[in-house]
């Protein structure tokens, strides 16, 4: 007789909590449009109609993403430069503003973007996404020794100036 084990069962929330998680790594690498429920609920480790359960569609899920973001760095006062940002929030943040010009995102993006604008201002603003976009480009550029996370947690903040130009 064959038996196959069971995961115990997660507290409520928990699967909503990793769908979050996964989500902010996915919509970060790979943008609104790129990124799959079907690779989110994989990274997740969660099967894919928890998905829908917890999110009514894949634009719910990225705006609950680009909002914890936002949550976060509204929360900085001036003790932490753009530098100090987690490389996944950074990404997402890049990709939340390109997926702003989107019809199906633009009213509420636009609105929750404009909020962390009002709250950072231009400049720092334009600074995280310059970094985010800094991480897409270059993985390896947010690795620093001075990090205090360890080399298998690439999502960890890092201890880097922000870029000055792109270019």
């Amino acid at each position: 007789m064959t038996t196959t084990s069971r995961r115990p069962r997660r507290k409520p929330g928990e699967n909503r909590e990793r769908l979050l998680e996964a989500g902010l790594i996915e919509f970060g690498l790979l943008g609104y449009h790129g990124a799959s429920t079907a690779a989110i609920a994989s990274r997740a480790d969660v099967p894919q109609p928890h998905v829908y359960s917890s999110f009514a569609t894949k634009r719910e899920l990225f705006l609950a993403c680009v909002v914890r973001v936002v949550k976060g760095l509204s929360l900085w006062g001036d003790a932490r430069t753009p530098g100090s940002v987690a490389d996944a929030d950074a990404r997402l943040l890049f990709q939340a503003v390109a997926a702003a010009r989107s019809h199906e995102l633009a009213p509420d993006l636009g609105r929750v973007l404009d909020d962390l604008e009002e709250h950072l201002g231009e400049e720092r603003l334009l600074a995280v996404v310059a970094r985010g976009a800094a991480v897409l480009l270059d993985p390896e550029s947010s690795a620093s020794p001075a990090s205090p996370a360890s080399p298998e947690s690439p999502e960890s903040p890092a201890s880097l100036e922000s870029p000055t130009s792109l270019g």
